[in-house]
């Protein structure tokens, strides 16, 4: 499970910079295809079968729900207008909420995340309609990741960490290697626009009934300390 809070907080830090649109709104659906070549991990793997991303997003706020499989339901909530940011995880380990800000997501991300050597591709692929270029990130390790992103919507990365201020644009398809397990995630549906009504209850900062608040702190040991 550690390792799997640990992929979590790894694909925040290489996710989140990249939802921020700037421009209009929308709600972009990941498929998710994961796998491992540590024996350990095939149960974690085949409970994973099925995991999907869904962001929403409006000027200065975004909503990332991911779903991965059988083991955990993970939703974060930023509103750059208020600095707030709120993780709702529901599964195997109950409830908990952790209600932050943008400012101490920032210096987290600062002290605890991987750094990355990044290197721009010539490559080019076209996802979704939109065209998009070739980052390779590279932890201290030696894993790789590959990120395609797009240029063609422009984004505010207020509140994110370094490595992302050096990426530009939105992912639409990312490889990552984290603990022994392999991920891939790929753009499936992009929508400009959101309802009006459902737009507003989807950016609320507010913890439900029947969840534990936990800190940052407490996350990142769930975690493995990462």
């Amino acid at each position: 499970m550690k390792k799997i809070i640990g992929l979590f907080l790894v694909i925040s830090s290489l996710v989140n910079a990249s939802i921020l649109a700037q421009v209009t709104n929308g709600h972009i659906s990941y498929k998710m295809d994961i796998s491992s070549d540590d024996p350990d991990m095939a149960m974690a793997v085949s409970m994973m079968q099925g995991s999907k991303m869904e962001m929403y997003f409006k000027e200065k706020a975004t909503r990332v729900e991911m779903s991965m499989g059988a083991m955990m339901n993970i939703t974060s909530i930023t509103n750059e207008n208020s600095g707030d940011v709120l993780v709702l995880m529901s599964g195997m380990m109950g409830k908990n909420a952790v209600q932050t800000t943008i400012a101490e997501t920032e210096k987290s991300n600062a002290e605890g995340m991987p750094k990355y050597d990044v290197t721009f591709s010539d490559e080019t692929k076209v996802i979704e309609g939109y065209t998009c270029k070739k980052a390779i990130l590279t932890d201290e390790e030696g894993n790789e990741n590959v990120f395609w992103y797009t240029e063609e919507i422009t984004m505010s990365k207020k509140g994110q960490n370094y490595l992302n201020e050096q990426i530009p644009g939105m992912a639409m398809q990312y490889d990552m290697n984290n603990g022994g397990l392999k991920m891939t995630l790929t753009v499936t549906k992009v929508e400009t626009s959101l309802d009006k009504k459902s737009s507003k209850s989807l950016f609320e900062i507010s913890i439900p009934e029947g969840y534990t608040v936990m800190t940052m702190d407490d996350l990142k040991m769930m975690g493995g300390g990462k």
